[in-house]
């Protein structure tokens, strides 16, 4: 007796390939999401859509990471 599950019928050859072509264009999109940019409408520097923009710290038109703020902190832990 098996101690491992063994299939009952031989799988296609169709069936194999729509597996693995499924997994290709997986890896195909997320190699294209990885490249992809667009400008900034602040400071027109490349960044990855729908992230924020990591040079000035704007998204969608507000600030999300002030950068002066940690500038700030990093200049007090030094000065104690």
């Amino acid at each position: 007796m098996a101690k491992h599950p063994v299939p009952k019928r031989r799988a296609s050859a169709t069936r194999g390939n729509r597996r693995y072509s499924t997994w290709k264009r997986g890896e195909l999109k997320r190699l294209n999401n990885l490249t992809k940019t667009v400008a900034c409408p602040k400071c027109q520097q490349p960044r990855r859509p729908h992230t924020t923009c990591l040079i000035c710290g704007y998204y969608r038109g507000r600030v999300v990471i002030d950068f002066a703020k940690k500038d700030e902190k990093k200049v007090q832990k030094v000065k104690v």
